[in-house]
């Protein structure tokens, strides 16, 4: 009788383990236009799970997406074992959609999907990007004549020669609100601009995965920066090459570093007038450093737009008016700087709405599409 137990339990023990592997193995197919553009399995959402810094058990559905090459996305179709299709506007669920490492995608609301096969169809804007923030830093490196990236992916956008190089990032800037602004004549500076090249910044789009990227020239999955909670990368980025070819490098930056900038003297400014901003200290402490001393490859990060964007929304007069203000210091440098100067201008992600203020992070046009411009002096 003792052995017959000890049989039954051993046999219901060898048919868990059994249905639990049937039940942990699984595939999404993707398909892009008819054709299979890619999977979704158990393991790409652990390898996801595994890389973020915090302790996750679903991954965003546009990580993995964005994994497969899409970018800029329309509608997504979700076909179940059945055959049964339910289709999406995928700016409706982009920001909340996620799945799980058993398979399941959890909508809003409690919308729960089970599909063998997702169709994603791209946003017709996406073929007429051709930019990316990738493409900064072996530009500048190839117009400064310092050698290439040796892990760089972008490529060389600008042909010319400088004798300085100057890259500044707008924090937050939603690519349209500053087309509108400016259609506005609200922007004197970017009016100038003609036109006004739209990128693509890299996902997830918040200021480390981008900074890393545009650094480096080269994707999250290479720079290691896959989210929040990453600081620094280990490949090679523009400042490790111009200063290990001699190059004076400085950074201005405003209230806090939000990515390590190794190699280069770093600027802090913060609201050193108490007029409750920082960006204006930031065009000061800029129009410093090129006065005095022009540096070889300069980086200026102005991030009042962002902070105006979380709280207040990208619709709100706040943001606005950061960026008016942005626009205003921007003629200022632009002024100030030497001939032979190569300036690029540049955001590392959008803003969307949001029920509080707004947000960026999801792969959604307005995250994802940023100005690229770059300018001769």
């Amino acid at each position: 009788m003792l052995k017959m137990k000890k049989s039954i339990i051993l046999t219901s023990i060898t048919l868990l383990i059994i249905l639990t592997g049937c039940q942990t193995q699984w595939q999404i197919t993707l398909s892009r236009q008819g054709e299979n553009a890619g999977e979704i399995s158990r393991d790409t959402v652990n390898v996801n799970i595994e890389n973020s810094a915090d302790e996750i058990t679903e991954v965003p559905l546009g990580q993995l997406f964005y994994d497969n090459g899409f970018t800029i996305i329309d509608e997504v179709m979700f076909t179940d074992e059945n055959g049964s299709s339910t289709s999406f506007d995928w700016n409706d669920i982009g920001q909340t959609a996620t799945i799980n490492e058993t398979g399941e995608i959890w909508l809003e609301g409690d919308v729960t999907l089970t599909p063998t096969e997702i169709t994603v169809i791209p946003d017709p804007l996406t073929s007429a990007i051709s930019y990316s923030i990738m493409d900064i830093a072996p530009t500048m490196a190839d117009v400064l004549g310092l050698p290439e990236l040796p892990e760089a992916e972008g490529k060389v956008i600008f042909e010319g020669k400088a004798d300085y190089g100057v890259m500044i990032l707008l924090d937050g800037t939603q690519y349209d609100k500053l087309l509108a602004l400016t259609a506005e004549g609200k922007l004197p500076f970017f009016e100038q601009m003609d036109p006004i090249q739209a990128g693509l910044t890299v996902f997830p789009p918040i200021t480390t995965s981008s900074s890393a990227s545009f650094l480096t020239g080269a994707h999250p999955s290479k720079t290691g920066v896959y989210g929040y909670g990453y600081r620094t990368t280990e490949l090679t980025t523009i400042l490790d090459i111009a200063a290990q070819e001699g190059r004076t490098v400085v950074a201005v930056e405003g209230t806090s570093v939000p990515f390590n900038l190794r190699n280069a003297e770093i600027t802090m400014s913060g609201d050193r007038d108490g007029n409750g901003y920082y960006d204006d200290n930031v065009m000061k402490n800029s129009l410093d450093v090129i006065q005095s001393e022009m540096p070889d490859l300069m980086y200026i990060h102005f991030q009042e737009i962002d902070d105006m964007g979380h709280e207040f929304g990208p619709d709100s007069d706040e943001y606005e008016s950061a960026i008016i203000r942005v626009d205003s210091f921007l003629s200022e440098i632009y002024n100030a700087l030497p001939e032979k100067t190569l300036l690029v201008i540049f955001a590392d992600h959008g803003m969307h709405t949001t029920a509080d203020g707004g947000n960026h992070g999801t792969l959604i046009a307005s995250d994802l599409i940023i100005p690229i411009i770059f300018l001769e002096k």
